[in-house]
């Protein structure tokens, strides 16, 4: 994104307190490409975290080790020899959002990851499992309100709800609400490399557009993001 196309007075946010524009428009790629290549992204989850692990490690940590690379490790399982044609796709974007106390104090959290993903809706059940499991392992119990799991509706307005915390100057460009999500002293985003510019790269030198414009008129559409409507929980 060309930094030219801010919004003019609007202040920019310190890095590491907001979505920075290129990984903004990174996601919202991504998502894009796994809907032009018929793999949509149609299984949202939601989990929170304590401060750390029983191992001391950071969430972020166990997040991409133990979540995101079990999970990619029982889809390479699943799928096995169609792997070359059904890869392992998914967006995950953390947040640590600003809330108000009952004694009017302002702090930080819960720190939370959502994750989008492909895969079967038959075997979600057995997914949710796996993925309490691993909670239970990793940070002692797993309250049914600390992991959420749901079908995506409309994956568009899902993945500009993930966007939302963009740096404000950028928001209006990419047609997003900003919404502050506090700092994080790590990377926002994981993106799989199947759904990467690299990925994208290839398709477009075989012929195909990775980013079609068709659907333009339908992000407009959805401004506002209801999760009860995009998402069936």
């Amino acid at each position: 994104m060309n930094l030219k196309d801010r919004e003019p007075f609007v202040k920019r946010l310190p890095k590491g307190t907001c979505l920075r524009p290129e990984s903004a428009l990174s996601i919202l790629h991504a998502e894009r490409y796994a809907y032009a290549a018929r793999r949509p992204l149609n299984i949202f989850i939601t989990i929170k975290f304590p401060k750390s692990s029983r191992s001391g490690e950071r969430p972020y940590d166990v997040f991409r080790k133990k979540f995101w690379g079990n999970t990619q490790r029982r889809w390479n399982t699943m799928v096995k020899d169609a792997r070359k044609h059904s890869p392992f796709d998914a967006i995950a974007v953390f947040e640590f959002p600003p809330t108000i106390s009952t004694t009017g104090k302002r702090h930080y959290g819960p720190f939370h990851v959502h994750w989008m993903v492909r895969w079967p809706i038959e075997k979600c059940e057995r997914l949710n499992y796996f993925l309490r499991r691993q909670y239970q392992r990793e940070f002692g119990v797993a309250p049914p309100q600390l992991i959420k799991m749901g079908r995506i509706r409309n994956s568009p307005a899902v993945i500009r709800y993930l966007a939302k915390g963009i740096d404000p100057p950028f928001a209006k460009k990419l047609h997003l609400n900003h919404r502050p999500q506090g700092p994080i002293n790590h990377r926002r985003i994981i993106i799989s490399r199947s759904l990467g510019p690299t990925a994208r790269k290839r398709k477009r030198q075989a012929g195909f557009d990775p980013l079609p414009k068709k659907r333009k008129s339908y992000y407009k559409k959805f401004k506002k993001y209801d999760l009860n409507r995009i998402l069936e929980i």
